[in-house]
């Protein structure tokens, strides 16, 4: 069984102006940021054209003018599966860990770390809802801030 996953990596530069975050009373020219992302699917459930089964995915971004750039360093993972209830085969039970860590130059900040849950529910070819649960560690990176519990849902319409 072969299972097809799909790596990305990429960047950009922006010449323009902002502010710096060292002296907020200047500005500097440029930033950048380099990024990569992988996703492989580990578990088919079904044939090799079934959709069903488990994927792993990661994420990382750098951002590294910490001058200018309020979260220099970004990384993320979880897990999918696809077609977790027998029947519903178009549903995604997803779960994931992201955490940035903010710039040395704001104050009293260090890293937010977010763990989610979510079930998209597929109810056709072009509607969806993903309720979604979201447990946020030092939010704005600031432990000042309680950590927050955040109940969401999404509704996907495909035209």
């Amino acid at each position: 069984m072969v299972c097809r996953g799909s790596t990305v990596f990429g960047g950009f530069y922006d010449s323009n102006r902002f502010t710096s975050l060292n002296n907020p009373n200047s500005t500097e020219s440029g930033t950048y940021s380099i990024y990569g992302m992988f996703q492989q699917m580990v578990y088919r459930d079904g044939g090799a054209g079934s959709q069903k089964g488990l994927t792993v995915w990661g994420e990382t971004a750098l951002a590294p003018k910490s001058s200018v750039n309020t979260m220099p360093y970004f990384v993320g993972g979880g897990l999918s599966y696809q077609g977790p209830i027998p029947g519903r085969d178009n549903d995604i039970a997803s779960a994931e860990v992201i955490c940035g860590s903010f710039s040395r130059y704001i104050p009293r900040t260090t890293a937010e770390t977010v763990i989610e849950v979510n079930y998209q529910i597929t109810l056709n070819r072009w509607l969806s809802i993903t309720p979604d649960i979201q447990y946020v560690i030092r939010p704005s990176g600031s432990s000042a801030i309680k950590n927050a519990l955040v109940l969401g849902t999404q509704v996907a319409v495909v035209f």
